[in-house]
């Protein structure tokens, strides 16, 4: 292999390398993840007050489904905000769809529903 091809191999894997890692280091929990309190203050909030959102989780939580709970109903909520604008990457819609289907105490303090 001439000194050239290796070069050029050479310098794309350390091209490929650099991106994997770049992209593992971004979606680590490390790198500033919020939770989901600060998801609903710092995202959700950006178009709808908290009482919106806290009446929907109330409303929610106190619906009994033979499917299991209200995942299916949050997942398809928040992807229709990302399509309505809402900065969101999976992972943090990930997070909301869990912790919203089944809130944690966090979330229903949050909201003023821990009583």
């Amino acid at each position: 292999m001439s000194t050239i091809k290796y070069n050029h191999l050479r310098i794309r894997m350390i091209t490929f390398l650099g991106s994997l890692m770049l992209g593992v280091l971004l979606s680590s929990p490390v790198m500033g993840q919020e939770n989901c309190t600060q998801l609903l203050t710092k995202r959700c909030e950006i178009c709808h007050y908290m009482t919106r959102v806290c009446q929907k989780v109330d409303k929610e939580r106190n619906k009994k489904s033979w499917f299991g709970g209200s995942a299916g109903t949050w997942k398809r909520t928040i992807k229709n905000m990302v399509k309505q604008g809402a900065q969101l990457n999976k992972t943090e819609e990930n997070i909301l769809v869990e912790c919203l289907s089944k809130p944690s105490s966090e979330v229903l303090s949050l909201c003023k529903l821990d009583k």
